[in-house]
This record gives structure tokens, C-alpha cells and sequence, in this order.
């Protein structure tokens, strides 16, 4: 009878290349699950936050509902900026989550990513012109309230979820 042999454990930079490459990011989700403290799990964080960053484009619904209505308001956010922005967010959520045990889904790290691009988009936001073209009575609001209020808002599908999500975040 032979022994299995799994193949050899990569390490967190070969993991990061992969991610980088658009690949083993289950594995690379799971090696940050189990080693988030070792020296290189930052570098893996950062691989993975990038990737996730970029993929809520084409795999997270409510972040798309999200940016549609704000590229359909009179706002004009630098998206790029705020993508790159929310990377070190996203990669501290990541290694915060490591450190608590258990595993990660990936949807649940990719909706980690929606939030944190949604608060950074938050910070351009032309308030009570974007609550007016929603539908909602427009008001000042802080911009940490702004940014839990989109942030809440990617668990949305539609306009109207968005709409909805923004009024429960923003009541008093």
C-alpha cells in the first residue's frame, strides 16, 4: 500500500504570485486562515486584496448596483484611487480575520472588498444630491455616516435596494 503525498505546502509568496496571476485563491484564502501571523502573511494579504479589489467589477452584484448609482448621480469619484485606496483596508480586514480562526469563504472576502471600495467611494460623494436623486430627502451627513451607508449599501441588487439600504443606514 502506498502512502499518499500531497504536493508540498507553498509558501505565502508563491501563494501571492499565484493570486497574482489569477490563481489559487482558495488556497491562498485557507493558507492565510491557518499561517496569519507568520512574517509573510501581510505579503499574501496584499495579494489577495488586490485581486478581490479588482474582482468586485465582474463578481459582486450589489457592489455593481452600488457604482451605478453613483456613476448615474451627478458625483464623479476617481475609482481608480479609491480602489487602490481601500487595498490596505481590505488586506488588514483579511489578516484581522485570520487571527480569529476558522475559515474564510471567499464570497464573504469578496464582499469585505465591496464594502471597503464602497467607503472609499464614499469620500467624493456629493451627499444630499445623491439622496435627492434616490428618491430620499436630502440632508448633511458625516462622512464616516456616508461611508457606512454605501458600505451597507453593496449588499444591495437594484436601485431601490440601494436606496432603501441608504435610508435604514442613514436613519437617526
Amino acid at each position: 500500500m502506498t502512502a499518499w503525498r500531497g504536493r508540498p505546502r507553498r509558501s505565502a509568496r508563491q501563494l501571492a504570485q499565484a493570486v497574482g496571476n489569477g490563481r489559487s485563491v482558495g488556497d491562498a484564502l485557507r493558507h492565510l486562515d491557518v499561517h496569519g501571523s507568520e512574517p509573510d502573511a501581510p505579503i499574501l494579504a496584499d495579494a489577495l486584496a488586490h485581486f478581490l479589489v479588482d474582482r468586485c467589477e465582474s463578481h459582486h452584484a450589489g457592489w455593481r448596483a452600488v457604482r451605478r448609482v453613483v456613476a448615474d448621480s451627478s458625483s464623479d469619484p476617481p475609482w481608480e484611487k479609491c480602489a487602490r485606496r481601500a487595498v490596505p483596508h481590505v488586506a488588514g480586514d483579511l489578516l484581522s480575520l485570520s487571527g480569529e480562526g476558522g475559515r474564510t469563504p471567499l464570497a464573504r472576502a469578496q464582499h469585505i472588498a465591496a464594502q471597503r471600495r464602497a467607503e472609499q467611494v464614499a469620500r467624493h460623494l456629493d451627499g444630499p444630491a445623491l439622496l435627492s436623486e434616490l428618491g430620499l430627502k436630502p440632508r448633511t451627513v458625516s462622512p464616516e455616516r456616508w461611508q457606512a451607508a454605501l458600505s451597507d449599501a453593496v449588499g444591495a441588487r437594484s436601485r431601490e435596494q440601494v436606496a432603501r439600504a441608504v435610508q435604514h443606514s442613514l436613519r437617526d
